[in-house]
């Protein structure tokens, strides 16, 4: 913090975006900036090995910085306190600034630093959820407890991917929110479709105080013992069939996988996207370089690395041309 400096003229409101792996923070933010008007600054923290969610955040008029490997909710006294500052810190101040937190992090425990920190007003925590997802990983007795932390740091939930459940399903997670998070505002969304004006919640008020202060004093929690990482890199393009195989059969504890990948059979690069067991690939705007690289999250499973690797590579084609030892996964 700085201390022994005094309070800015002016605060730059702070919002912090919140929710399960994938929950669609990503699409959010991208839909903030595609109808923005003002300029933002979005850091963006990843738990994997490599950020890929950064890479994923359309061009826009303000900044985007990387916050990679771990869980800054973990860690706020290390180099996340130094990028803030020097978002703080430049010459034309920003209009706003989101902090995507990890999947696996506590969005409430990053929001405190605007209670501490002179140059910020903090306008508030949206947490999204799964709707299809939500009752499921509430009650898993790994990630139950994650989970319940995360919506109960919102000041508005967003209930997205309606359209993937029915009217049960849809009434299963709004009673599971009710539960965890009574009394706060829910909003339901296909693909994280919020105006701009959710990211101006209101000024801070006396419970939005109260609420930090009560976190501040809680003991930290650290996320690195129930959640790993996994990190592919492979030289070679995938048959798609193989591929599909692969995604299919893939273990348990795998609950997020996603990064660049090139197809046998196409000549440009393909991003995966793997939630549960959903799963997409899109084409980028780009040539495929004949070589993988994904990141997963896994609940701690010693076996996990092992058995993704082994069902990707039986869907890998070698590269064309040598690209030397880059193949990896841990």
């Amino acid at each position: 913090m700085r201390r022994g400096l005094p309070a800015p003229a002016t605060r730059c409101p702070l919002t912090v975006v919140g929710g399960f792996l994938g929950a669609g923070k990503t699409t959010l933010l991208n839909r903030l900036l595609a109808g923005s008007q003002g300029r933002y600054a979005v850091l963006v923290n990843d738990f994997g090995a490599i950020n890929v969610d950064a890479g994923l955040i359309q061009d826009h008029d303000g900044q985007t910085l990387r916050l990679t490997n771990g869980c800054v909710c973990c860690s706020l006294a290390d180099g996340f306190l130094d990028t803030l500052m020097r978002v703080l810190a430049e010459p034309e101040p920003f209009d706003h600034i989101v902090i995507e937190a990890s999947g696996v992090g506590d969005p409430g425990a990053i929001a405190e630093i605007a209670l501490v920190e002179p140059g910020l007003v903090l306008r508030g925590v949206v947490v999204l959820a799964d709707a299809e997802r939500l009752p499921g990983l509430a009650a898993d007795p790994r990630l139950g407890d994650t989970l319940a932390r995360q919506i109960r740091a919102a000041d508005l939930l967003v209930l997205n991917k309606r359209d993937l459940v029915d009217a049960s399903g849809r009434a299963a997670a709004r009673t599971t929110l009710a539960a965890l998070a009574p009394g706060i505002p829910v909003v339901e969304t296909v693909a994280a479709a919020l105006p701009e004006a959710v990211f101006d919640l209101g000024g801070e008020g006396p419970e939005r105080a109260r609420r930090g202060s009560t976190r501040l004093r809680a003991e930290a929690v650290t996320h690195e013992a129930a959640f790993q990482r996994l990190l592919y890199r492979r030289a070679g393009a995938f048959d798609r069939a193989g591929l599909e195989r692969a995604l299919t059969g893939m273990p348990a504890s795998l609950l997020r996988l996603k990064g660049r990948l090139g197809l046998a059979d196409r000549s440009e690069m393909h991003l995966l996207q793997m939630v549960g067991r959903r799963w997409s690939l899109s084409p980028l705007p780009e040539p495929a370089p004949d070589a993988a690289e994904l990141v997963g999250i896994a609940a701690t499973d010693p076996e996990a690395g092992p058995a993704l690797a082994g069902l990707l590579d039986a869907a890998l084609r070698p590269p064309q041309t040598p690209h030397g030892d880059r193949n990896r996964c841990a």
